[in-house]
Formats: structure tokens, C-alpha cells, sequence
């Protein structure tokens, strides 16, 4: 671009002087040499500011890593490498035999548990009626040991001996203990029965509680897609054991999402960088084309400028001319960048609403770029 600017005022300069007769001296070939500078100079300067570049930019992709929540063998993996799949379809498949049987037999359990509920129904009803034959028991009793009690007051007359008193006391009490007994039986029965949560007998409800977790655990052998996308890079095979390891996925998965550009500018240009300018982007895979778009935010840190609590001093870490200012580049025409893989870089020119004029020299410089990546040799 500099070169057609010069070649151009170079081309204006000679018509002029030839149009107007304008002798060559040593007046006005500097003359003309020294305005060519300052109005070519003055031309760049204007849009290198106004009108931000750079070739630092690159189509971003989110991954989804894909980390299972049970342990066991891989038996089966999707065979559906880097195709488009749809939420909930199949990735892979863990050996689930293990949990398959932990919830067979906490269903065992269960049933035990019910059918000791109803037992322990059974016997409240058994003891219910022990406490009724005791009560009766303990009533005879204490008619028999008041009919002794009382006829012994007068001893002479009196047909029943001291110990037959006794007896007859001592045999009711040991049927009000009887009775006593029954009823702490029933209490402990009725107890256990009553132990509810949420309407359902305790123990029947911590193990259904457990099979939930079991069952859920057991559905987690088979691993889907989170969402819309593809996995690529399959490395997983049958046979691997796997772990639920935060730091370390068993699969890679890229969700099915709208493209986007981020650009690193320099920081000279963070006056112009404003949400909703128009702006271009030039991709190395697409020779020649140029896709619209527009920025779509700015972000608020530059990457390299957070830090940490640590026990030592911490200096700047910061390169004015590595670490720019991000911007998010929404493309408008997306069907034209679909051939092109996740990651492909590019350049992007930002065009403000400050010196309008001078943006379609940085439209020219932008699709020459564009057109200069036809030329390139690999040897």
C-alpha cells in the first residue's frame, strides 16, 4: 500500500508538472519530494490510529472436556469422530456390572425392609393383644390379692393363712410387671413403626434413597453428548480404565456454537476500539476473501495482568507490544467461513467513525493482505 501511494502522488507530481510547465530544480523536486512525505505520512499516521490492525487474531472455540463420574473399564466408544451429533446422543460406554448389581441388591435390601415393616406390624397387633390377656391377668390377680388382703384383717375368723396373703400378692405382682412389660414391648414396636420420613418408614426410605444414587450412578456408565457438537480426537479405546479425575479428561467435546473472532490490538488503539464498529476480517485459508463483521465487546482486563496472593514480590509481567487490548469480532456472514477449521487465524482492521475518509486506504492495505496469502512456498 505504501508503494501505490507513492506511485500514485508520483503520478500526480508528473502530471502537474508537466500539465503546468513547472521547471525541475532544486526548489521544486524537494518541493514536491518533501510534500510527498508529510502528505503520505500524515495519511498513514491518520489510519493507523483511527482505523486499528492487527494480525493477531484467531477463530476461538469453547471445548467441553469430558470427564465420567464412575470408575470402571471402557467397553464400547462412539465411533461418530468429529460428526455432528445431537444432545443426549452416545459417546462411550463404561462396564456397567458393578453397579448394575450394587442396585439389584440394594433392591433385596428394600424388600427385606418392607416385609419387616410388616412384621413389626404383625407383632404391635400380637402384643396389642399379649398387653390386653396381661391387663386381664394383672386385674384377676389384684381381685384375688384384695378378696386375701381382706379377709385376713380378722384372724380369727379369717379362713386364709399369712402365706396364702402373701402368695396372692406376690402373684400380682408379678402379673402388673407382665402387664408392664407387654407395654414397653408395644412402645418399642410402635416406635420403630412410626419412624417416618416424609410419610415412609426411616430405614425403607434411606435405602430407596440409596438407590437413587445407585441408579444414578449406573446411568452415568453410559456418557452422552452434553449438547450439540461433535468430538474429536478420539483417543479413548475400549479397554482403558477411567476415572472421574477432574484434571484429567478421557474425551474432548466442542459444542455446536456461534463463530467468533478475538483480536489483540496494540494498546495505543484502546480510544478506538468501540463496541459496534464496523470491522473485517482476512483469513490465511480464505486467499482473497474478505468477511464482514463488527465488534461486539471489548474486554474490560488485558489477559497477562492478573495476579495472585503469593508469598513472594511480584513484578510486571507486561509487554506493551504482546499484551493488547482483546476485542471480540462478530461475524456477519458466517457461511462463508464454514469451510474453514476451528482456530484459523486471521487479521482484522476496525474501522471508528473518526477520519471516515481515510478508512478505504485501510480497506485497500487490508484485501492486498488478503490477496498476499496466494503467495507463499513450503520447500
Amino acid at each position: 500500500m505504501d508503494l501505490l501511494l507513492i506511485l500514485t502522488y508520483t503520478a500526480i507530481c508528473v502530471g502537474i508538472f508537466k500539465f503546468f510547465k513547472i521547471p525541475l530544480n532544486k526548489w521544486s523536486v524537494p518541493t514536491a519530494v518533501l510534500g510527498g512525505i508529510i502528505l503520505i505520512g500524515s495519511l498513514l499516521l491518520l489510519m493507523n490510529y483511527n482505523h486499528p490492525y492487527t494480525e493477531r487474531a484467531q477463530m476461538v472455540t469453547v471445548t467441553v472436556p469430558i470427564i465420567p463420574e464412575v470408575s470402571g473399564t471402557v467397553v464400547e466408544v462412539t465411533s461418530k469422530a468429529n460428526k455432528m451429533l445431537k444432545k443426549g446422543d452416545f459417546l462411550f460406554r463404561i462396564d456397567p456390572t458393578a453397579y448394575q448389581a450394587k442396585v439389584e441388591s440394594i433392591k433385596g435390601e428394600i424388600e427385606s425392609a418392607q416385609q419387616n415393616v410388616e412384621m413389626l406390624k404383625a407383632r404391635l397387633a400380637s402384643e396389642n393383644a399379649d398387653i390386653a390377656q396381661a391387663k386381664a391377668q394383672r386385674d384377676l390377680a389384684m381381685k384375688d390379692a384384695d378378696r386375701y388382703r381382706s379377709g385376713s384383717h380378722d384372724k380369727m375368723k379369717s379362713p386364709f393363712t399369712d402365706q396364702e396373703v402373701v402368695r396372692a400378692q406376690q402373684t400380682y405382682l408379678a402379673a402388673q410387671a407382665q402387664w408392664r412389660s407387654s407395654l414397653s414391648k408395644r412402645d418399642q414396636t410402635a416406635a420403630e413403626l412410626s419412624a417416618l420420613i416424609n410419610g415412609e418408614n426411616a430405614v425403607v426410605y434411606r435405602l430407596k434413597s440409596n438407590l437413587k444414587e445407585a441408579e444414578y450412578f449406573l446411568e452415568k456408565t453410559v456418557i452422552r453428548a452434553p449438547s450439540d457438537g461433535y468430538a474429536t480426537q478420539l483417543f479413548l479405546k475400549p479397554g482403558m480404565f477411567v476415572r472421574p479425575i477432574p484434571l484429567r479428561p478421557v474425551m474432548v467435546f466442542v459444542p455446536d456454537q456461534k463463530t467468533s473472532v478475538y483480536a489483540v490490538f496494540r494498546q495505543n488503539s484502546a480510544l478506538r476500539l468501540i463496541a459496534g464498529d464496523e470491522a473485517e476480517v482476512v483469513f490465511n485459508g480464505l486467499p482473497g476473501s474478505v468477511v464482514k463483521g463488527k465488534v461486539k465487546q471489548i474486554l474490560p482486563a488485558i489477559a497477562n495482568s492478573s495476579y495472585q496472593a503469593q508469598g513472594h514480590l511480584q513484578g510486571l509481567s507486561l509487554d506493551p507490544k504482546l499484551d493488547g487490548i482483546y476485542a471480540e469480532i462478530e461475524l456477519s456472514n458466517v457461511a462463508d467461513v464454514e469451510r474453514l477449521p476451528a482456530g484459523t487465524m486471521g487479521q482484522v482492521a476496525v474501522y471508528s467513525d473518526h477520519f471516515e475518509h481515510v478508512s478505504i486506504i485501510r480497506k485497500i492495505l487490508l484485501r492486498m493482505t488478503s490477496w498476499m496469502h496466494y503467495l507463499y512456498i513450503d520447500h
